[in-house]
């Protein structure tokens, strides 16, 4: 099935929320002044992205601050012809994946956030998922991830803008790059240990101004770098507690990131970007769950009246319904508890050794 668009009609928030809820693989390309962009989809992960001379802006941008050599990233890029494995690719030149997926992720964060800004563009949606012959990078993060973060950056933007209003504003980095700094933090302090007006520095990277000025505005307001005439940026407290859930969320402590978001609604439950924050988090945490707990897995209890004294109440009553005849979709619907509450819990008993999980016959 083929979809064609314009975002105008379908704004693109709205239409990746579709292809977040119906878990779609494919194709979707977009297109407007800046160019192309396509993402490849697997049953609603964002697994590659790719636009004409990408692989080229990536090695280049690792080359600049000395991260990697540029010919070895793109010989990386050309094994990928040869194996699917991406870590095994980028190991065998001595190139981190990691960085590669993060310019990934940048590049997609930064066309989102133009493409919804500008509202205009027009969109190609296939059930093709095909990446042969293109210029892919790897991104692997989820649509609601990626609906969040660009939702976030777009909200924020009109802070960025008036901190930063042109390109000829100079920047100069205050302190030296650290390999415990998001990447693009470190690809530009390394890049202004000389000041380099904001034009200069965009182009030398190969980025988007969206991109440059937001990461720029992050390490001006933590008082990493100085820009000459910009205004003086306090800390937005909210920004570092999404950016920390965020990071917590990426490594899997979804509980950890749970409580930074319950800590944020509760002191400013009208803010938009926490109840976007706190729906991702809900949604990747029950998407992790069912990974590991499959809605067709059948569990039953192991006898272990001890343990279950260890139990809350309201976690007994769950174990109370596993009979050993129905599934974990079936437990799910007759919980009286919250699906999230529910696989937690069903998690927690499998973990102490007092569930099994077998297959339906």
């Amino acid at each position: 099935m083929a979809i064609h668009g314009d975002l105008f009609s379908y704004p693109l928030p709205e239409f990746l929320q579709w292809l977040d809820s119906s878990r779609k693989t494919g194709t979707l390309q977009l297109s407007w002044e800046a160019g192309e962009r396509k993402l490849f989809l697997l049953s609603g992960q964002v697994g590659a992205t790719a636009s004409d001379g990408l692989r080229g802006r990536v090695a280049r941008l690792l080359s600049l601050p000395k991260l990697a050599q540029g010919q070895r990233v793109l010989a990386a890029f050309d094994e990928l012809t040869r194996t699917p494995d991406v870590d095994a690719a980028f190991d065998a030149h001595g190139v981190q994946a990691r960085w590669v997926r993060d310019l990934g992720r940048e590049e997609l964060f930064a066309a989102m956030t133009d493409l919804t800004i500008a509202g205009r563009g027009t969109f190609h949606w296939t059930e093709d998922a095909d990446r042969t012959g293109e210029d892919w990078v790897p991104s692997d993060m989820s649509i609601r991830e990626l609906l969040f973060e660009s939702l976030r950056w777009v909200d924020e933007q009109g802070d960025v803008d008036k901190a930063l209003p042109i390109d000829a504003m100079s920047v100069r980095a205050l302190s030296p790059p650290s390999p415990s700094q998001p990447l693009m933090h470190r690809i530009i302090l390394g890049l202004t240990t000389t000041p380099q007006n904001l034009g200069r520095l965009r182009l030398s990277m190969g980025v988007s101004r969206s991109s440059v000025t937001r990461r720029v505005h992050e390490l001006l307001r933590a008082k990493l770098v100085e820009v000459d005439g910009a205004p003086q940026v306090e800390a937005d407290p909210v920004a570092e507690m999404l950016e920390k859930g965020a990071v917590l969320m990426r490594e899997g402590q979804y509980d950890a990131a749970g409580i930074v978001c319950a800590s944020l609604l509760a002191s400013d439950p009208a803010d938009r970007r926490v109840r976007e924050f706190a729906r991702l988090v809900q949604r990747e945490h029950v998407a992790a769950l069912y990974a590991d707990l499959p809605p067709l897995v059948v569990p039953q209890m192991v006898q272990a009246p001890q343990a279950m004294v260890m139990l809350k109440p309201e976690e007994r009553q769950i174990a109370g319904l596993i009979s050993g005849t129905w599934d974990v979709s079936t437990l799910v619907l007759a919980s009286p508890a919250r699906e999230l509450e529910t696989l937690k819990t069903l998690a927690k008993l499998h973990r102490m050794g007092l569930l099994q999980l077998t297959l339906p016959r």
